[in-house]
């Protein structure tokens, strides 16, 4: 599998654990490397306007604070249907590794979006 092995330089230092036990644990169980990864996404997401609870109510109000709108590309690539994004704690994991390379690569565009 091809992902990042390395955090985003972005990423707050705090998170940057959270990121390396998921890249550590992807290739044995890919399911729990991106649940680790949505947890991410949702601590990269929160902040005082931004609950962390809808990604796509998030994402959006992300970019139309001044992010590229390259992150709601990466968010499509993520494929995260609206009730998924809506409800992050459940996951629905159809592609194992396909589904962490894609996560990943989103943590990293949103690690330099939201620095």
């Amino acid at each position: 599998m091809s992902v990042a092995a390395e955090p985003p330089a972005e990423m707050r230092s705090g998170l940057a654990p959270l990121y390396n036990e998921a890249m550590a644990v992807a290739d044995a169980s890919p399911a729990s490397a991106c649940a680790l990864l949505r947890i991410l996404v949702q601590a990269l997401l929160k902040s005082p306007s931004r609950s962390g609870r809808n990604l796509i109510r998030d994402v959006n109000d992300l970019v139309a604070s001044g992010a590229d709108v390259g992150v709601l590309r990466a968010f499509d690539v993520v494929a995260m249907s609206d009730s998924e994004a809506r409800k992050p704690a459940e996951l629905s994991l159809a592609n194992g590794h396909s589904d962490v390379h894609n996560l990943s690569v989103f943590v990293h565009v949103l690690a330099r979006a939201v620095a």
